[in-house]
C-alpha cells in the first residue's frame, strides 16, 4: 500500500505548467525537480516495482534518502513502457502536457513508439526535451555514459586535479547537474518561443556538450595559443593569487584575487606595502608568471594562523577568502540560517528533513517544497482521475 506525503499549496511562477518527467538517475529528472520547485505540476514516470534507480542510490542502508529530494514535489505513476497498454496511458497523458523529459539511450523512444513526431502528432504544443550522454546523432550515439563520462569526454576533468596525480572527478556527479542547468533554461526558453509560434519543439542535450560549453577558456587558449591547459591543483592558469592552503588550526582556507584592487589589498595585508610593490607581483599576469613564489609566500602566511584569526584579518582587509566547508559546517552556518537556504520538510517516514532550499528567489511568485520524493505509483490514481491530466488539453 502506498502513501503520500502531506502536500501544501502549489506556488511559483510555473504555476499551470504541465511536464511529464520520464527520466531516470540524475539529468533528466532534475530538470523536473527544478519545474517542480518553481511551481509546475510534475508527474514522474517509474517503472513498475523497483522505479527510478535514483530510490536505491545515496545511502548504503537501503534508505532512499536522494530520491527524497531529487523526487521532491512530484507526482509518481509507475508505467512499464514495454508494454503496450501502459504506452498508451503515457500518451493519454503526453495530449495534456507542456513538456516531456526523457534521458534514455537514443533510439530507445523510437523502439517503444514513443519517438518526437509520434507525441508531435497527439500534441503539436509538446516540448519533448531528451538528454543524453553524446546526443541524438554522431557516432557516440549509443554508447552508455553518465555525468562522469560527459565530464571526461567534455575536458572538464583534464583540468581538476594535481598535474603529478589523475585527474579528479567530484563527488557528486556535476555532468548531470551541468545538464539539468542548460535542460531547464532550454525547455522554459522553448515555453517562450512556442508563446510566438504555437507550435512546440524537440530538444537534443548532449550531457558531453553542456561540460564542454564551460570549458571556453581552454578551447580559446588551445585554439588561439595551440596551449592545451592541464591541472593545476588548488590554483588556476588565469589568476594569482587563488589557491587553498592548511591553517595552523588545520582547516582548509580559500583565498582568490580576481581583480587588481583584490589583489593589492591581499598582498599588503600579507607583506605589507613591500610585497604589494614586488616588481614579481604587480600585475596579474606578472603573479601567474611567479605563481610558485607567490604560493610559498602566502602557504606560509596561512599556515602561521589559525581559521578564526585569518577571518578577522580577511574581513578587516575586504579580500575574498572562504574557510573549506563540508556539510557539518553548512548545517550550523548563520548565514546559511539567516537566508533560509536550508528548508525543513516532514516525510511520512524520516519525519522532518533538511535539504536545500528552492533557488532563486522570485520576489512574487516565490517557488516552494510542496513535499518529499513519494512512495513509488503514490499518485497513480489521482492523475489519472485528474481534469488538467484527463480532457487533454495543453
Amino acid at each position: 500500500m502506498t502513501t503520500q506525503n502531506h502536500r501544501t499549496e502549489a506556488r511559483g511562477p510555473l504555476l499551470g505548467l504541465k511536464v511529464l518527467d520520464v527520466g531516470q538517475l540524475v539529468a533528466g529528472p532534475m530538470i523536473g525537480t527544478y519545474l517542480a520547485d518553481w511551481g509546475a505540476d510534475v508527474v514522474k514516470i517509474e517503472q513498475p516495482r523497483v522505479g527510478d534507480p535514483i530510490r536505491k542510490l545515496g545511502s548504503h542502508s537501503g534508505a532512499p534518502l536522494w530520491w527524497k529530494i531529487n523526487g521532491r514535489g512530484k507526482r509518481s505513476i509507475a508505467l512499464d513502457l514495454h508494454e503496450q497498454n501502459d504506452r498508451d496511458v503515457l500518451l493519454t497523458l503526453v495530449r495534456s502536457a507542456d513538456i516531456f523529459i526523457e534521458n534514455f539511450t537514443p533510439g530507445t523512444m523510437e523502439r517503444w513508439g514513443l519517438d518526437y513526431p509520434t507525441l508531435r502528432s497527439i500534441n503539436p504544443r509538446l516540448i519533448m526535451l531528451r538528454v543524453s550522454g553524446f546526443g541524438q546523432t554522431g557516432p557516440n550515439r549509443t554508447s552508455r555514459a553518465f555525468g562522469r563520462i560527459a565530464q571526461s569526454f567534455s575536458g572538464f576533468s583534464s583540468v581538476n586535479g594535481f598535474a603529478d596525480r589523475p585527474p579528479i572527478h567530484p563527488g557528486i556527479p556535476v555532468g548531470d547537474y551541468f545538464g539539468a542547468l542548460t535542460g531547464t533554461a532550454a525547455v522554459l526558453a522553448a515555453c517562450l518561443e512556442r508563446e510566438q509560434s504555437g507550435e512546440g519543439q524537440e530538444i537534443d542535450l548532449a550531457l558531453y556538450e553542456a561540460c564542454f560549453r564551460l570549458m571556453e577558456l581552454m578551447t580559446a587558449t588551445f585554439d588561439q595559443e595551440g596551449r592545451v591547459i592541464g591541472r593545476e591543483g588548488t590554483s588556476n592558469t588565469y589568476v594569482a593569487p587563488v589557491g587553498t592552503w592548511k591553517t595552523a588550526d588545520g582547516k582548509w582556507f580559500s583565498l582568490t584575487a580576481s581583480t587588481q584592487p583584490v589583489a593589492e589589498r591581499l598582498l599588503q595585508t600579507v607583506g605589507g606595502a613591500e610585497l604589494a610593490a614586488d616588481d614579481r607581483f604587480t600585475s596579474n599576469s606578472l603573479r601567474v608568471a611567479n605563481r610558485e613564489e607567490l604560493d610559498a609566500i602566502l602557504a606560509s602566511w596561512v599556515s602561521s594562523h589559525t581559521t578564526a584569526e585569518l577571518t578577522r584579518i580577511c574581513d578587516d582587509s575586504d579580500v575574498a577568502y572562504c574557510v573549506e566547508y563540508d556539510a557539518a559546517d553548512i548545517f550550523s552556518d548563520a548565514h546559511y540560517q539567516a537566508r533560509g537556504a536550508i528548508e525543513t520538510v516532514q516525510d511520512p517516514v524520516y519525519g522532518p528533513m533538511r535539504m536545500p532550499a528552492v533557488v532563486p528567489r522570485f520576489s512574487r511568485t516565490p517557488g516552494s517544497i510542496r513535499w518529499t520524493g513519494e512512495e513509488l505509483d503514490a499518485s497513480r490514481d489521482e492523475v489519472l482521475s485528474d481534469p488538467c491530466w484527463k480532457n487533454g488539453t495543453p
